[in-house]
């Protein structure tokens, strides 16, 4: 995807260089076949709408029905592209391990005893579910009990030797008829002591519960991945089904909850199909409501809204070709093309019911697009070039947010001129906006030209009201490049994804059982592997020190002896020592269970319980896994970033030994998405920004009108910062992308104000803000409407696109159509007392068309000739 971007900006270059040699030669080619072009597209308009209202039904169909295929992806890992080392670690390890985590079962609501008899009925009914690998809950903790001693290491069982040795000789003294206590020496630990101190903690707990036990655990292996979604679902709930029907026939008063990587998963995603639901549907509504507030004609809503419909169908129909997916950053693309799609609609629909005024419907039609089209164009393109910048991102779902946007704006804007015109002829068919008729207009055309109705007058603003409103706009850009080094990136994951029950059992069940249900998983190939990159984390554990992010690892050379030789010769010891107890020592409880554990046989693999080893072996018996355990938070991206620097120190020792070390872990994912996101930041910014500009500089032929154009557009983003650290909103991963598309979004207004003060020329600022600027605002509102209506998400990372994209609106809102045409009005009144005084001057105003602008005041065009 990312060597497609510079391909496609270069498109773009070219296309914008073909549009201004096409402006050059339409300079140069005469009025009339400029004419004929337009009475030709106006004439198929208003003779064949219902023709060309069909052919795009039909074409939207087959779309619609290409684009119901796409699918929503919420997983982090689809943000990433399939090459990507994580991911291909991720695939492999999953692969073997048949699956990627647990679903978590929580069960309470009776005594203890009752919920470990429960519990134990309902591991072996959800292990003969096809759907379930196995089920861990409990463990014969007796087995790793009896051969303890083989478990420890070497050192620590001659350190045990030595205890016995003393104790045994303070035995054997006391034992002596010939002793005699003067308690001249201390007593070395008792029996009981010495086995609290050296006998091992299982490697495993009896069974999993809660420390009260008021709640037991089982966690439960699937045969597939939480990414399938619809194996999720089914698992899910299959599983809980069987818990509930278990309950109710023999423990009643039994409750069940669910957590770990499937239920989470499956929970996020309902969240957020929903949130983004209803994001389109509450943007769409309050386009709904724009659009009749601004027009008061309910047929606008079909002028606006049916090209934004078509618009969005061709999009997704692209987006399942292209991609076949959507993601969390790419999945709100509804509400915002819908923003991004009415724009066009609007500007067409209230230009024409405006020129409709004066002229009749063709007439009308014909300066409406010939008034609108070119601005249109160059709003789209510029709209389209910011995004289409995206896909130089490392980010892979920046890249694909880029694409989809860029083509989203463009067919939106095909949309809009390919059945604006029509569908305004239709509604005229059958609502005439104003009645007409042949020998009115031909009474029209006989009678000589009457004196032109004076139009109306616009109060002149004063200078110094106007030089207060831009200063205003200015210092707020100045505060806020002050407090911009202030503002921060959001570090911690928990707050993107908002709070869920899922999430809460998840710390809740780790509090209790004292690790985090799902490590990181590291699959290699042999138990000497394992020992191998277990030396290999203690190395980079104690490099680290105090900054180290590592728990505690457990695989199956915790479960199996080692260093079989040593520990014989040191448990030979020990049995002599025993051997040596005076016969009343020998009857202690603690004493015989030394006894059991030295006289244990040293076991392999093949050994160990079944439900011990098998969360250690890959599915297809090749390979095993070491697990890692965090001593950090999952949530705060400093301690990921730190997680996933020593993890990947761990691979490189790893791959030093010849260990060809797979890892499969969330966390790792998650901090190459932020690095990547931080890495990007700046340089799609400020590459949007020269884009933007370009583009801009293409279309208008002129560095100072771009300047003229671009440059509050810029101001207006700077005023972000200072909006951010008032309402303190910060960036994250989730909302970065938003930043870009605010240039693209926000330079509309100003592209649109400026093509239409050319058009009209001197003194017709007035006239331009109150038509050409109101329609600007109820674009901006509609924009901020697709962004806005993520505000009420549950999702806490979608709900921060609302906010920063709101932010965003309003400050370039600030600059492209508050600062703008005040900065125009004050260019113009300084120019024009210039012109007074220097009668040059006065041409070159004329020449940039800025000439009387600064008056708020319209003059007939007779009156702008004479100027």
């Amino acid at each position: 995807m990312g060597s497609e971007g510079p391909a496609v900006l270069v498109a773009l270059l070219v296309a914008g260089f073909l549009l201004r040699r096409h402006a050059s030669e339409e300079q140069t080619v005469s009025q009339t076949r400029r004419q004929r072009w337009f009475d030709g597209f106006i004439g198929a308009a208003m003779s064949r709408p219902w023709h060309v209202l069909l052919a795009v039904a039909l074409v939207t169909v087959a779309a619609g029905f290409f684009a119901s295929r796409l699918e929503f992806r919420g997983s982090f890992v689809e943000l990433l592209p399939e090459g990507a080392p994580e991911v291909r670690d991720l695939t492999r390890v999953s692969e073997k391990a048949g699956g990627d985590g647990y679903l978590v079962i929580m069960a309470k609501g009776g005594t203890p005893q009752a919920l470990k008899t429960y519990a134990a009925e309902l591991q072996k009914r959800l292990e003969a579910l096809p759907e379930v690998r196995y089920v861990e809950h409990h463990y014969d903790v007796g087995f790793f009990r009896r051969h303890g001693l083989l478990l420890l290491p070497t050192e620590q069982v001659s350190a045990l030797r030595k205890d016995l040795e003393a104790r045994v000789r303070y035995e054997k003294e006391r034992a002596s008829p010939l002793f005699v206590d003067l308690d001249a020496e201390e007593a070395p630990p008792t029996f009981e002591e010495i086995a609290r101190k050296h006998t091992p903690d299982t490697a495993v707990p009896e069974t999993l519960a809660s420390k009260d036990g008021s709640e037991v655990y089982l966690m439960i292996k699937p045969s597939g991945t939480a990414g399938d979604l619809d194996f999720a679902r089914r698992f899910v709930a299959k599983a809980l089904e069987t818990g509930r029907q278990l309950a109710a026939e023999q423990a009643p008063g039994v409750t069940l909850e669910a957590t770990g990587n499937f239920q989470n998963r499956i929970e996020e995603d309902a969240v957020m199909r929903r949130d983004l639901s209803n994001a389109g549907l509450l943007s769409a509504l309050i386009a709904v409501g724009l659009i009749l507030l601004a027009t008061r004609r309910v047929s606008a809503l079909a002028v606006v809204g049916v090209p934004v419909v078509v618009g969005l169908v061709l999009t997704f129909a692209f987006a399942q070709g292209a991609i076949g997916h959507l993601n969390i950053v790419t999945g709100f693309l509804v509400a915002i093309l819908i923003g991004l799609g009415i724009e066009y609609g609007v500007h067409l629909a209230m230009r024409y019911w405006e020129e409709r005024e004066r002229h009749g419907v063709r007439e009308a039609l014909a300066a409406t697009v010939r008034g609108t089209f070119s601005g249109a164009i160059t709003s789209a393109f510029t709209n389209a070039a910011a995004f289409f910048v995206l896909m130089l991102a490392q980010f892979h779902a920046f890249q694909q947010f880029g694409l989809l946007a860029g083509i989203g704006v463009l067919m939106a804007v095909l949309s809009a001129y390919a059945l604006g015109p029509s569908l305004l002829a239709i509604a005229e068919r059958i609502r005439p906006f104003r009645k007409e008729s042949v020998q009115a207009e031909a009474f029209v055309a006989a009678t000589p030209a009457a004196p032109a109705v004076p139009q109306k007058e616009w109060r002149r603003w004063p200078t110094g009201l106007i030089t207060a409103i831009a200063l205003l706009v200015v210092g707020f850009a100045a505060y806020s490049v002050r407090i911009a080094p202030q503002l921060g990136f959001e570090t911690n994951l928990r707050n993107l994804k908002g709070d869920s029950p899922a999430s809460r059992l998840d710390d809740h069940i780790t509090e209790q059982i004292g690790a985090p249900l799902n490590p990181a998983i590291l699959a290699v190939d042999s138990l000497e592997q394992v020992r191998q990159v277990e030396a290999v984390i203690a190395q980079v554990k104690a490099k680290n020190g105090a900054d180290s992010v590592f728990l505690r690892t457990a695989s199956l050379s915790d479960l199996v002896p080692s260093d079989v030789e040593g520990h014989a010769a040191e448990l030979g010891r020990i049995r002599a020592l025993l051997d040596g107890l005076p016969k009343s020592a020998q009857a202690d409880a603690r004493v015989r269970e030394f006894r059991d554990m030295v006289d244990a046989k040293p076991y392999g693999l093949d050994q160990v319980p079944p439900e011990a080893r098998r969360r250690f072996e890959a599915l297809d018996g090749k390979g095993m896994f070491l697990l890692l355990f965090p001593s950090v938070s999952n949530y705060d991206t400093q301690d990921l970033n730190r997680w996933a620097a020593q993890l990947n120190e761990v691979i490189a020792g790893a791959k030093e030994n010849g260990v060809d070390l797979a890892v499969l872990d969330s966390n790792r994912i998650a901090a190459r998405i932020f690095a990547l996101v931080q890495g990007d930041g700046p340089f799609i910014l400020w590459a949007a920004a020269a884009v933007v500009f370009g583009v801009i500089l293409i279309s208008l032929r002129s560095f100072k009108k771009a300047l003229l154009v671009a440059g509050p557009l810029f101001l207006g983003m700077t005023c972000l910062a200072g909006g951010m650290y008032l309402f303190d909103v910060q960036l994250n991963f989730i909302n970065a992308v938003v930043l870009p598309n605010l240039l693209a979004i926000a330079v509309d207004n100003s592209v649109h104000l400026f093509h239409r003060y050319e058009e009209e020329g001197p003194g017709s600022l007035g006239r331009v803000v109150r038509n050409t600027g109101f329609a600007a605002v109820v674009a901006t509102l509609s924009n901020a409407a697709g962004y806005g209506a993520l505000l009420v998400a549950n999702h806490q990372g979608l709900r921060s696109i609302g906010q920063i994209a709101l932010l965003g609106v309003v400050s370039t809102f600030l600059g492209t159509t508050v600062f703008f045409p005040a900065m125009l009005a004050l260019l113009e009144r300084w120019k024009g007392r210039r012109s007074a005084v220097v009668p040059e001057a006065g041409a070159m105003v004329r020449s940039l068309n800025l000439g009387g602008a600064g008056e708020l005041s319209a003059e007939s065009p007779g009156e702008r000739k004479s100027a």
